[in-house]
């Protein structure tokens, strides 16, 4: 009987392993279905150039319509970036793309296996940002060496300002470096523990004498934090009045962000298709639906807004 017994316990405990397993499988195919589409878009030579998932490339003309590239591999594409010539795509699994003119592109090898979330040119170097605080650098786009930092999380995006590079991880770990190749790393959530609510980071952006990071803070509301050089973080109230005058805050999570000079505002592009500005004035706050999808990337050119993201959608505005 006892034999019996615990063969019935095994199957019936397989079976629960079994269908939790499955269930983990569904739900992580859905949430990637959900989440195909573009992830970061350029301008280039007067025209806009999307990436995304399972290798698109698409140039984007200013009517949103869409020309696609020919892409030498399948794996997602998650950043891209110019030094004003050559064109650098990076994305899962260490895929990098090089491309002289935007219209023909060339597999890299990247030297690494390892995603690659951001990437950024100053100074003529490229820096790429990728998974267990890997930095890729290159002077030309082909060739690429690695740094491996001591960053404990996953490097989400990277930028340049006049002085820096920076990169962050979801952690909420800041890298700085004056050359690319020596970094600093503090941890926000440690410095300011006790003080400010920890979070999530998921985008850097450097832009008139200003370092803006977005993410989510451990309560799942959204994080916008705000630095001149990169030593003391202010967080920005997210608080708006809607088209009743009804004061509300920013809900949905923030993916992207760019800045207009034109206005002097940084744009969030955040999910469920909104878009969040943040101008000077820390009171005049906006907020707008354009789009039933989620929202992953932005780029504001002159007058024209144009936000791309969930089952590649363009959204383009005149501000």
């Amino acid at each position: 009987m006892s034999l019996l017994l615990n063969r019935i316990i095994n199957l019936i405990i397989g079976g629960f392993i079994w269908l939790v397993l499955a269930e983990m499988l569904f739900m992580n195919s859905a949430a990637a279905g959900n989440n195909k589409g573009y992830r970061d878009i350029l301008f280039y030579h007067g025209k806009y150039i999307a990436v995304g998932t399972d290798g698109r490339i698409d140039y984007i003309t200013n009517s949103g319509e869409k020309t696609a590239v020919l892409c030498p591999d399948r794996n997602n594409l998650n950043c891209i970036t110019t030094n004003d010539r050559e064109v650098v795509v990076a994305g899962d699994n260490g895929t990098i793309l090089f491309s002289s003119d935007g219209n023909i592109f060339s597999l890299i090898n990247s030297r690494t296996n390892s995603d690659i979330n951001g990437i950024t040119y100053k100074n003529g170097l490229f820096v790429a940002g990728a998974d267990e605080g890997t930095i890729l650098i290159s002077r030309n786009g082909e060739s690429w060496s690695i740094i491996n930092t001591e960053a404990m999380g996953n490097i989400v995006s990277v930028t340049a300002s006049e002085s820096y590079y920076i990169g962050v991880t979801e952690r909420g770990e800041i890298l700085t470096s004056k050359d690319g190749f020596n970094w600093n790393i503090k941890n926000y959530n440690k410095e300011y523990a006790g003080y400010q609510k920890s979070c999530l980071f998921k985008e850097v952006i450097a832009a008139n004498n200003r370092i803006v990071i977005i993410g989510m803070h451990d309560d799942n509301s959204p994080a916008v934090l705000i630095s001149t050089l990169g030593n003391v973080w202010t967080e920005r109230s997210l608080v708006y009045d809607d088209n009743q005058g009804i004061m509300k805050f920013l809900t949905n999570e923030p993916n992207s962000i760019t800045y207009d000079s034109a206005r002097d505002q940084f744009i969030l592009a955040c999910d469920k298709g909104e878009i969040f500005t943040l101008p000077s004035c820390s009171k005049c706050n906006e907020s707008a639906i354009i789009s039933d999808r989620d929202l992953y990337a932005i780029i504001c050119t002159g007058n024209l807004l144009i936000c791309v993201g969930q089952e590649f959608s363009v959204n383009i505005l005149n501000l």
